[in-house]
């Protein structure tokens, strides 16, 4: 690991942290969601969808919404940071998985399948 991922590591889930647990927190829908399995966490970032017959229009809408947040709070951090959104978010997606609840899904990288957490 290089002292730059080590450095961002660090720095990165802090300015992060309250951000995206605030707005996510606030939406039981998509905490049941998760906890369903209709959404889980992806290695880009954002939220993606595992079981699009179970999205609802409003799910959808509070995803993107969560997802539209995330990427401002990369924004915001990338231009502070001086680091691209792209590496910020694969940053802030490594926290996220490892966040996941037992039970979530997680989509771990590229090409992978989903993954249940234990």
């Amino acid at each position: 690991m290089t002292i730059f991922r080590i450095v961002m590591s660090a720095v990165v889930p802090f300015v992060l942290a309250g951000a995206l647990a605030t707005a996510q927190a606030q939406d039981a829908a998509i905490e049941r969601a998760k906890a369903d399995r209709v959404i889980g966490e992806s290695y880009t970032g954002y939220l993606a969808v595992v079981d699009p017959s179970r999205m609802s229009p409003d799910l959808k809408r509070r995803l993107e919404q969560i997802n539209a947040g995330r990427l401002a709070a990369y924004t915001r951090t990338a231009e502070r940071t001086e680091q691209s959104v792209a590496v910020i978010a694969a940053l802030s997606a490594e926290k996220q998985i490892s966040r996941a609840g037992p039970g979530e899904a997680v989509l771990p990288g590229d090409g992978e399948p989903w993954t249940i957490k234990p």
